[in-house]
């Protein structure tokens, strides 16, 4: 049985810690607004770099000093030694990305992506260095804060940065219409700010001592995990660049870029709802010591695929209808036409988590670098070939078809240490048959005739779910409404 304040710590650490990103998706009426499609596109590619940039300085480390914690955490002094040496070493990395990057490494996409004319060093390529660097500080700290289960801190410390992050390119792009200091610098000083307070934190809690004996057991434990981070970012942003690359105007990337952030809040939304499904599952697995599915499992599961079957249509008929009311540029309605294929990827997400979830639980996360290298090969050489002759929908294609690829690699993997066994029509064929129909119906679509197919999308949705979901659904939903309320 799951506490009350667990669930509640559980859902703050759920929905505050997608502030960071759900930040750029709050902005887009205003960047929309006030700047100009290409600048949208070209915003989209420094963060894109700026992510890149924090996984290399934080090293691994905003996935792992959370869990290294544990390792220290009865022994106040070595704990002390242990943080200073990972936020001294932070620093460190910070300096040295910094220098590379600064010398050459924005140059490099530069001339890679966009023949040298659209990333420029100084000074918008610059101040992204400095917040991908400062970035890697504060979601370290996060991420301890998480695992030592404070999560009013945590709660304080992402609000603020998210509000700071906020007001302050807001402020600017108000000030500096159509140019990217309002976004760039909105991110850059929020960055700082924040990296700042929690160096101060750990400082005045633990010190900064550092403690050489700690290095080889961080670096051996974090290497494996930057390069997992790195791949997850190739799977998730090199096709921006690739865009860029072949299609040659940054205007194209912010029509793409503007999609997938419209389908970011299905994505944010089911991993709220898995976030708040595994504590359940994985009680279970253990206080019944099992490696196998059961009915009581699978029920979660269940109804997270009948929720998201029903989501994605719900969505692509809402989203052209009610992003007009904010978004004003038509050039931008142009993304409307990729909504569809980029929101039916998720009808095979629930597959990528449920296979997921033995192997974190069972602590098999060495195989994870290899799942997500055949899927970043994949995007990448799929992307260059289907952007090359079918522009941006060339793009969304391999966006849809990389995730039940990611969630075939994942099976593969898992039922080495688990034993599958779940109602193959309820988690599978619905699904298949359900983004079959979309698929096909998608070739017979106009402009004409695309909300009343889309109305059918829905309407075959409401079946399949009703057909075979109905009671695991009320389960969810009458779990998730309770708990909420007590």
């Amino acid at each position: 049985m799951i506490s009350r304040s667990f669930f509640k710590s559980s859902l703050i650490y759920t929905i505050v810690g997608t502030l960071p990103y759900a930040s750029g998706f709050f902005l887009i009426p205003w960047f929309t607004a006030y700047l100009t499609p290409s600048q949208f596109g070209i915003n989209a590619l420094f963060i894109s770099l700026m992510y890149f940039i924090q996984i290399l300085s934080s090293f691994g480390l905003d996935m792992s000093a959370g869990v290294l914690y544990f390792d220290y955490k009865d022994d106040k002094k070595r704990l002390g030694k242990f943080f200073g040496t990972v936020f001294i070493g932070l620093m460190i990395s910070a300096a040295v990305i910094f220098i590379l990057f600064t010398l050459g490494g924005v140059r490099i996409f530069d001339i890679t992506f966009s023949g040298g004319n659209v990333l420029e060093l100084i000074p918008f390529g610059l101040f992204t260095i400095i917040s991908g660097v400062f970035n890697g500080i504060f979601k370290t700290y996060s991420a301890i804060l998480v695992n030592q289960q404070r999560p009013v801190r945590f709660f304080w410390i992402n609000i603020f940065n998210f509000i700071f992050t906020v007001g302050g390119s807001l402020t600017i792009l108000y000030l500096m219409p159509y140019t990217l200091f309002g976004p760039i610098v909105g991110r850059m000083i929020p960055a700082i700010v924040s990296a700042s307070i929690c160096l101060l934190l750990v400082k005045s809690e633990y010190g900064l001592q550092w403690e050489s004996a700690n290095v080889r057991k961080i670096v051996n434990y974090t290497t494996p995990l930057m390069i997992y981070a790195l791949l997850i970012w190739v799977v998730s942003y090199i096709d921006r660049f690739i865009i860029l690359r072949f299609m040659g105007d940054p205007t194209y990337v912010g029509i793409y870029d503007f999609g997938v952030k419209l389908v970011l809040g299905i994505e944010l939304l089911l991993v709220g709802l898995v976030s708040t499904v595994n504590p359940k599952v994985y009680t279970i697995w253990k206080d019944q010591n099992l490696h196998g599915s059961t009915l009581e499992v699978n029920r979660y599961y269940n109804g997270l695929t009948a929720f998201i079957l029903l989501l994605i249509p719900t969505f692509v008929i809402l989203a052209p209808i009610l992003i007009p009311v904010v978004i004003k540029k038509e050039i931008y309605y142009q993304a409307f036409s990729l909504l569809t294929i980029l929101a039916l990827g998720y009808a095979s997400r629930i597959w990528f988590y449920m296979f997921l979830a033995p192997l974190m639980f069972f602590k098999r996360t060495k195989v994870l670098p290899r799942v997500f290298a055949i899927s970043a090969f994949f995007e990448v050489i799929a992307a260059i070939f289907m952007i090359q002759w079918f522009g941006l929908m060339g793009a969304v294609w391999v966006n849809f078809m990389v995730k039940p690829l990611q969630a075939l690699l994942l099976y593969f993997e898992s039922r080495k240490i688990f034993h599958f066994k779940f109602n193959r029509w309820k988690i599978i064929y619905l699904p298949v048959i359900f983004m079959t129909v979309v698929i096909v119906s998608e070739i017979f679509i106009t402009d004409q005739t695309r909300i009343l197919f889309h109305s059918g999308q829905l309407v075959v949705s409401i079946i399949l779910v009703w057909f075979k979901f109905r009671h695991e659904l009320v389960l969810l939903l009458k779990g998730m409404f309770i708990r909420f309320l007590s």
